[in-house]
């Protein structure tokens, strides 16, 4: 049976969408503060439910970033060959680690994260980009362990790399990549997070997920779509700022729930 007083899950779908698919950031980043904090669900569950989610997002955003011609494949091929053994490596691993040490590391590192990159658009700021040709596989590997283990991380890390290729011609390109590359990867996350206290786990609330999952997908999906055209409409330095702020704000958000 559908609860229908979870039906705000559906605008708010669309616009955690919108957000993550324009700014390239993990959408698993929006969504664990709602399912821990609004919702209430245990950490191990959160983490999961937000990778299932942003699965549906991303993969709405990579369909219309396909039809706009806006992914790099050999860069994605390139990335992947690091970044999904290191995802699966720290899907498993999480599995033996304590969430709510999971759940603290997340909040620090997207807060911190978050700062660093406002920081250094400021300081940065007129200054031209250095373009290069280069794949740089330390920061898929340490992009893919921390997807796989706090769920979040590969985006954050991976587009700037992205943004002054060569082979990138305009910084939703590099967007629509970085998302890709997310997209695919977060499966093998995903995957790599079954095992038996998390099936054991849905199977108790597949209730209340049911409701969760029935408002959230075609909120995800319509958001996703219309990311793309966010993205566009952005121009770089804008981007660069607006996806630090909304680090920030979704880090504060899960420290503050764990400090009270």
């Amino acid at each position: 049976m559908i609860d229908p007083e979870v039906w705000f899950l559906f605008p708010l779908g669309i616009g955690i969408a919108i957000l993550a698919i324009s700014s390239g950031i993990n959408g698993s980043n929006f969504w664990i503060p709602v399912y821990v904090v609004w919702l209430g669900f245990d950490a191990k569950t959160a983490f999961w439910l937000g990778l299932v989610t942003m699965m549906f997002g991303f993969g709405s955003g990579v369909w219309k970033n396909f039809r706009a011609n806006l992914i790099h494949w050999f860069l994605v091929r390139q990335y992947l060959k690091i970044c999904i053994p290191l995802s699966v490596g720290g899907g498993i691993l999480s599995s033996h680690v304590s969430h709510s040490l999971v759940l603290s590391m997340f909040g620090v590192f997207i807060t911190a994260f978050g700062c660093y990159r406002i920081l250094q658009q400021v300081g940065l700021r007129g200054a031209p980009p250095i373009p290069h040709t280069r794949v740089y596989w330390s920061v898929g590997a340490i992009g893919g362990f921390l997807i796989g283990f706090i769920t979040t991380g590969l985006g954050k890390l991976l587009r700037p790399c992205l943004m002054n290729h060569r082979q990138i011609h305009h910084h939703a390109e590099a967007v629509g990549t970085t998302v890709t590359i997310t997209f695919i990867v977060s499966f093998f996350a995903l995957c790599s997070r079954m095992d038996t206290a998390l099936v054991e786990a849905l199977v108790r609330d597949q209730a209340v997920l049911i409701s969760t999952m029935f408002f959230v997908v075609p909120g995800v999906v319509l958001g996703g779509y219309l990311g793309p055209l966010v993205a566009q409409k952005l121009e770089r330095a804008h981007l660069e700022m607006y996806a630090g702020v909304l680090m920030v704000l979704v880090g504060g958000m899960i420290l503050l729930h764990i400090i009270t």
